[in-house]
């Protein structure tokens, strides 16, 4: 009873590890996590976190005024003509702007409009990770995990098998 206690507690600590290190997927407006809305004057989210591979979509919600989304580094721009004195070339309300990160980073942007490089007025990030491993699917064979532990210590295995419905 005491084996089967401690693989329990090693699978929950498992399980907990996997939610603390899966992505924040922000919670924009628009669903699906990977959206930024320009509203107010400001970016929301300020920050997201995203997977290498996925495609974020900026969208003006802020009625008459414009924006760009440009890239501190130049890296990507929504409006590469935008400006203060030329705001025909900017975006405006409901328009979108959908770049992808194919790369792990921090990809700092601004509104040419309303902020700068740096993180000055209407401002923002994209955090890029690399996606978590799939979660194991139903009906998948026994999985076994094992932990090193320092000199001395313990070491536990934990193996987790899900029945196979028939």
């Amino acid at each position: 009873m005491r084996k089967v206690m401690v693989g329990l507690a090693g699978a929950a600590v498992t399980a907990a590890l996997l939610v603390v290190v899966a992505p924040d997927r922000g919670s924009a407006a628009g669903g699906g996590g990977r959206s930024v809305s320009i509203q107010h004057h400001q970016f929301d989210p300020r920050e997201l976190t995203v997977s290498v591979g996925d495609e974020v979509t900026w969208t003006h919600r802020d009625g008459e005024q414009v924006h760009s989304v440009t890239a501190d580094d130049g890296s990507f721009d929504s409006n590469p003509l935008c400006s203060t004195g030329n705001p025909k070339e900017c975006m405006s309300d409901h328009d979108t702007f959908k770049h992808t990160f194919g790369a792990e980073g921090r990809f700092p942007y601004f509104s040419k409009t309303n902020g700068g490089p740096g993180g000055q007025g209407a401002s923002g990030a994209i955090v890029v990770v690399t996606a978590p491993p799939p979660a194991p699917k139903k009906g998948a064979p026994s999985t076994t995990t094992t932990s090193t532990a320092p000199a001395g210590a313990t070491t536990t295995t934990t193996t987790v098998t899900t029945a196979k419905k028939t």
